[in-house]
């Protein structure tokens, strides 16, 4: 064990720098990859490495600020005297800086911006002693080349902080979007398809951020010339852009300023190692540490060299190429844009939408659960918690983490595109005729839930659960295969994602919390002032192609109802999570359809909950309940 502990001090510092290294790397490549991607462990791998990137650079320099004065001695400190140490410490103020794929996790860092200015000037100061103890002690190319990457490291830690504070609520409250109209090119010609919904996406940034802002509840502009399937797309577009802005260093290396910045730094880094190669003496430092260095040095013009591809790649690029006529890198950029590998094609632009299930009615009668990755350990977990006498309100917590899982959301948008175009999109023009079309709907739900009796039904929240535990019972029996059925379930189970893990995101009249709870207690002691059995009332509906079509018109009414309720500050902060929250996909459509203010519509109005339950639609019969629906 101690010549274990005495191999790790003599290299404790090579480790820290090389890890270093190692998680920037990762975060680079990974970052790109969370736009798209789901995955709970990519993403808890990304948490990690976002926490850890700092922590091991800040943890190296304090280490390598409080060992300087031995650095210069014989091989005996520092971990066998490795005088080239000093020089590792600007590179971690480059590694501070981050990478161009991403700057934040969450939008509770970037609203944390002056903190991590603090850090800056911190680390900085530190990087700054660290060089200044070590003049006079080594070569002067060496410490020319290090002042070099220190100049590379302040400009790329500034990049990270001006990007996290354009991404902060109170710098887009405070902005007007007018960013977007000095980066815009001048007409171009483009072709039909894709081409043409990116142009549009990029012309339409301005107005998607005052939407995104709440300076403006609709996305004024000219839509008549896209389709519905192009729509979509150009929403799951914008939807990608504004992730790019919010998250990473997009917005900053669009700007004069970040371009000339970016080009010092990576002059100077280039500057350094070419005086880092003509130094004399390296023969007096150990081999180990010239390849750590070397390593630093290649490493950093590979990363460096992605990141140029990632600029490439940018639509934002593209369309500045293409407006002053530079057709060969116009295409290129169009090719790594479009490729389906390492850019954005069309077809991803609505493969990224997914949608969180959550089956709550699974959970309160110990049943089914979406199959998850963890669902096998939270069956686990909670038979032992059980077992142990936990208290249910803690199993059901950690359910919240690991009961629900994504589901790919195809389905749904081909669902929503035939629900809103299909039978919707004129109802603004002729809103007497959908509402007749939405007094059938009602009388169908009717034929589920009876007439109104309890004024718990009155909130949105038990509403929600009702027509939950509602729709899992009518299908329960698996008599439906076809698609209606699976985006029925998969609606339903979403909105119990939203009420379970993101509640703010909905306009509840009590805490989910306090609903949960009520029908929790309602499934284990059968006392609530729901009473009675429904169930007979539900099985003449269970083979009804009709019944089926309806439930599925009303969950899509339903999230069209919490979108346009909610807070556009919630949705920029979801876009740290992708850019696929099928939420906020829908609630972008609204904005291009005008349709945000649903409730000013004769039409929609009946939409509100309230006015619902006084029509009869979340009612039931006296006696009738769904508590005893838990029992199947």
């Amino acid at each position: 064990m101690k010549s274990l502990i005495k191999l790790f001090n003599d290299w404790e510092i090579q480790l820290l720098v090389l890890l270093s290294f190692t998680l920037q790397l990762f975060l680079f490549f990974a970052g790109s990859l969370r736009r798209h991607w789901t995955n709970m462990f990519l993403r808890f791998s990304i948490w990690m490495a976002y926490l850890g990137a700092d922590m091991v650079a800040v943890f190296a320099l304090g280490y390598l600020s409080r060992h300087v004065g031995s650095t210069t001695a014989g091989r005996d400190t520092l971990g066998r005297a490795q005088p080239l140490a000093f020089f590792w410490a600007p590179f971690l103020l480059v590694h501070l800086g981050g990478q161009d794929t991403i700057t934040a996790f969450s939008m509770e860092d970037n609203n944390l911006w002056l903190r991590h200015s603090l850090n800056m000037v911190v680390q900085v100061v530190l990087t700054t002693y660290i060089l200044w103890m070590s003049i006079g002690r080594h070569n002067m190319q060496l410490l020319i080349s290090g002042i070099f990457i220190f100049a590379a490291g302040v400009i790329k830690y500034g990049e990270r902080i001006w990007s996290l504070k354009y991404g902060s609520m109170e710098s887009l409250e405070s902005s007007t979007g007018n960013q977007y109209m000095q980066q815009l090119a001048r007409s171009v010609d483009v072709d039909a398809g894709y081409p043409r919904t990116v142009c549009t996406g990029l012309r339409s940034m301005p107005r998607v951020h005052q939407v995104f802002t709440s300076r403006s509840s609709d996305i004024d502009m000219d839509e008549s010339r896209l389709d519905d399937d192009e729509l979509f797309k150009l929403v799951g577009f914008e939807l990608g852009m504004l992730h790019n802005d919010l998250y990473t260093k997009a917005v900053v290396l669009r700007t004069r300023t970040g371009i000339i910045l970016r080009c010092i730094s990576q002059i100077t880094v280039i500057v350094a190692f070419v005086t880092f190669l003509v130094s004399g003496n390296k023969h007096s430092y150990h081999r180990a540490d010239i390849a750590v260095t070397y390593s630093l040095f290649i490493g950093g013009f590979f990363l460096d060299f992605c990141a140029i591809f990632i600029s490439l790649r940018s639509p934002w690029t593209w369309l500045w190429l293409k407006a002053r006529g530079c057709n060969m890198l116009a295409r290129f950029s169009w090719f790594l844009f479009s490729n389906d590998a390492i850019g954005w094609s069309e077809k991803r632009t609505l493969r990224s939408i997914v949608a969180g299930q959550y089956n709550l009615r699974g959970w309160l009668v110990h049943t089914e659960q979406p199959r998850s990755f963890f669902s096998p350990l939270m069956m686990t977990v909670r038979k032992s918690l059980t077992l142990c006498g936990a208290q249910e309100d803690k199993i059901f917590w950690l359910s919240k983490i690991l009961g629900w899982e994504y589901a790919k959301g195809d389905k749904i948008m081909e669902c929503l595109q035939s629900k809103m175009y299909g039978r919707w999109y004129f109802a603004y023009a002729t809103p007497r005729s959908v509402w007749n079309e939405y007094e059938k709907i009602m009388e169908y739900i009717q034929g589920f839930v009876g007439q109104p009796k309890n004024s718990e039904l009155n909130d949105f929240g038990n509403m929600l659960v009702y027509m939950h535990i509602q729709t899992e019972a009518h299908l329960r029996e698996d008599l439906f295969s076809d698609v209606e059925s699976t985006v029925c379930r998969q609606l339903s189970r979403y909105m119990m994602y939203l009420l379970v893990t993101h509640p703010s995101l909905l306009a509840l009249d009590t805490s989910a919390v306090a609903t949960l709870d009520l029908w929790r207690a309602a499934a284990n002691y059968k006392c609530s002032s729901y009473a009675g059995d429904f169930w007979e009332r539900i099985n003449p509906w269970s083979s009804s192609t009709e019944a089926l079509q309806d439930l599925v018109d009303f969950w899509v009414w339903v999230i069209m109802y919490a979108a346009a309720k909610s807070r556009s500050e919630m949705h920029a902060a979801l876009l740290a999570r992708g850019s696929g929250e099928l939420l906020t996909f829908v609630w972008l459509i609204l904005a291009h359809l005008k349709w945000r203010d649903l409730s000013g519509l004769s039409w929609f109005r009946k939409m509100d909950h309230k006015e619902f339950n006084r029509t009869g639609v979340f009612g039931q019969v006296r006696g009738h309940s769904p508590i005893s629906g838990f029992e199947h």
